[in-house]
């Protein structure tokens, strides 16, 4: 135990801390990041990893807690919160949700048991800790010190990441959100004037497949076998434009696909009307807010209220959004009441596109959700269901587009869905994967693709331990390469927009800033240009790019910061070398890359999978239009 507990969330809070109270025996200092621990060990500064209070079990369950606390506004007693019948509350991004909540949480339960522990008579603080520190002390006794910052929370969403490669220069910045929409717009609308993109709400000669915030760059085959077909096909894209590079463009200018603007289907008469009904409904919210006892009650766990912590960012959340909610759901409204539209299709239930369309037509018009991602069985299903949770396959009421039969039996066998509402159509965005396929080259340099996936702050699996334990083995990889002669290594992150793919980018600078680290190139591209391919894997799960370096037959490793190897389909079919971050690293990457016997056994490993997980192969485009055909 100790008198006093110094609490450090983030690294540049360290700076206004002064050296006497570092370097005070009688504080006992908690470090909760890995940016305040490398800066703590560097003035060799004596202090605890506060993430080593919880194990990955309670990590987990408060994961699925999280999960859980997605739907809160299903248990409110009553909702006046509503437009056109349409849940307002129940349109926030599911995936912003928790980003907005789940760090705050964890580290409240980790003060708590800091508490619990050490019995601090005084405790010392930054702003980053004070609304968690103030929600506690009337119930501890014990006095706060708060060493004041100027620390101001960004919500992930407020920033738009923009990322681009060209040759070998790397752009990577971002934008506000409002200033990201103007230029989407002008984009969108300039591209129409040369291209006729535009989608005439007044035409009513075809009937229309609307996809949701679909990439036409990855569903470029789809799409091209769709212009065959007699509909319109009207891309709606309102987080990211459909017309973001040039092959998105030229795919939908080749397969005459029509852009769907919503911020411009309504006049200004409407608008004024939308505004009078968000003067009436804001009061309406600001009183729901008040409602504490309810709010205690429901964000909780293990007795522990969450509310006051999280309060202030879900309430601007929704204060910043509901306006753009109501207008959505006007716009779709007005789109559909102009419109015959045939079919819905989506990647997720979980985004506010998707929400939208979705709320608002209750199954008038059907809709289909096309699966999306790698995400392999394994002998704990409980695992797998944890993260399928994201694709929201319980919650979607309509046709589900599934890759094999093999998804579809573990939908039925998991989620009890009727068989009769799946659909087999294979995976349409890995056409053009099996069409790519290229023999590996006989060159003498042999290259190799290191496909770290970071770790998601979201999933509250993200310690400092693991961290560093990633990091090592960035830095063994890169040492080890080195060591080898006629040997190249080239790095791809993953697209998504996380703190961790960001630090990943600059440790490798680091240590080299020689290796080419590749942000938005073609995953294709990037694939066939290697030899083979390495995934690190930080926490349980798949990541598609498994699946893709599988598809263009090249020899892939994957390495699990874990403590035994998940046994996944395809590491008990061996169509992956799957290790641990323990093992000989030399031994095993010069064997996927110079020893043929193994390289071509692990190969054909990989197609028998492939041919039992991926149904229609090279051909679910020609597949999934057959289906839309039938709408």
């Amino acid at each position: 135990m100790a008198s006093k507990v110094l609490l450090i969330g983030n690294v540049s809070d360290i700076d206004i801390i002064s050296d006497e109270i570092l370097q005070d025996e009688h504080t006992k200092i908690f470090s909760f990041d890995l940016d305040v621990h490398e800066k703590l060990v560097s003035k060799k500064i004596t202090h605890n990893m506060a993430d080593n209070l919880l194990n990955q079990e309670q990590r987990m369950n408060i994961f699925d807690k999280l999960i859980e606390f997605r739907s809160w506004h299903s248990n409110l007693p009553s909702n006046k919160i509503k437009y056109e019948n349409v849940n307002l509350l129940k349109l926030l991004d599911s995936n912003e949700f928790l980003q907005s909540i789940s760090s705050k949480v964890i580290n409240s339960i980790l003060i708590h048991k800091i508490i619990e522990n050490e019995k601090p008579s005084k405790i010392l603080s930054t702003t980053f800790f004070s609304s968690t520190l103030n929600s506690i002390k009337n119930k501890q006794n014990f006095e706060i010190k708060i060493f004041e910052t100027a620390f101001h929370e960004e919500l992930m969403w407020d920033k738009i990441p923009i990322k681009y490669n060209f040759g070998k220069l790397h752009f990577n910045f971002n934008l506000s959100k409002k200033k990201y929409l103007k230029i989407k717009n002008f984009v969108e609308n300039t591209s129409k004037l040369f291209f006729n993109f535009n989608f005439n709400l007044n035409s009513k000669s075809k009937k229309n497949i609307i996809f949701l915030e679909f990439n036409p760059q990855l569903f470029s085959e789809l799409f091209l076998e769709l212009k065959k077909y007699d509909q319109n096909i009207i891309l709606v894209n309102q987080r990211r434009s459909a017309i973001w590079s040039k092959n998105s463009l030229n795919v939908v200018k080749n397969s005459n696909c029509k852009i769907l603007q919503l911020e411009n289907i309504l006049n200004k008469e409407e608008k004024v009307e939308i505004l009078k009904f968000n003067h009436l409904i804001i009061p309406e919210i600001d009183q729901l807010w008040q409602n504490s006892d309810f709010f205690n009650q429901l964000f909780q766990i293990n007795g522990i209220s969450f509310w006051n912590i999280i309060k202030d960012n879900l309430v601007k959340s929704y204060s910043e959004k509901i306006y753009y909610y109501i207008e959505l759901i006007a716009s779709i409204k007005k789109f559909f009441n102009n419109v015959n539209a045939s079919c819905i299709i989506s990647l997720n239930e979980i985004g506010e596109t998707e929400k939208s369309f979705l709320e608002f037509n209750k199954n008038k018009i059907p809709s289909i959700l096309l699966e999306h991602g790698f995400l392999d069985k394994n002998d704990s299903v409980s695992k797998v269901k944890r993260y399928d949770i994201m694709s929201n396959y319980s919650n979607f009421t309509d046709k589900i587009a599934v890759w094999s039969e093999t998804k579809k039996s573990y939908l039925i066998d998991n989620y009890q869905i009727d068989p009769n509402r799946i659909i087999v159509s294979g995976s349409p965005r890995h056409d053009n994967y099996f069409s790519s396929r290229k023999n590996s080259n006989n060159k003498k340099e042999k290259i190799l693709l290191l496909a770290p996936n970071p770790i998601n702050d979201m999933d509250a699996l993200s310690t400092t331990e693991l961290k560093l334990r990633f990091n090592e083995l960035i830095k063994k990889i890169i040492l080890n390469i080195k060591t080898l002669d006629n040997v190249k290594l080239i790095v791809k992150l993953h697209a998504i927009s996380l703190k961790h793919n960001e630090e990943i980018k600059l440790l490798i600078n680091e240590i080299d800033k020689n290796i080419p680290v590749y942000l938005s190139n073609s995953v294709i591209d990037v694939i066939n240009s290697s030899d083979a391919v390495m995934v690190i894997s930080p926490e349980p799960g798949t990541t598609t790019m498994i699946l893709e370096s599988m598809i263009l037959g090249k020899p892939t490793m994957n390495i699990y910061l874990e403590n035994t190897i998940p046994q996944f389909n395809h590491v008990k079919h061996h169509a992956v070398l799957s290790l641990l971050d323990t093992c000989d690293l030399n031994d095993n990457i010069s064997k996927i890359l110079f020893d043929d016997k193994f390289k071509n056994e692990l190969i054909s490993n990989a197609d028998i999978y492939l041919s039992k997980y991926l149904d229609y192969n090279g051909n679910s485009s020609k597949r999934f239009v057959e289906i839309l055909k039938s709408y």
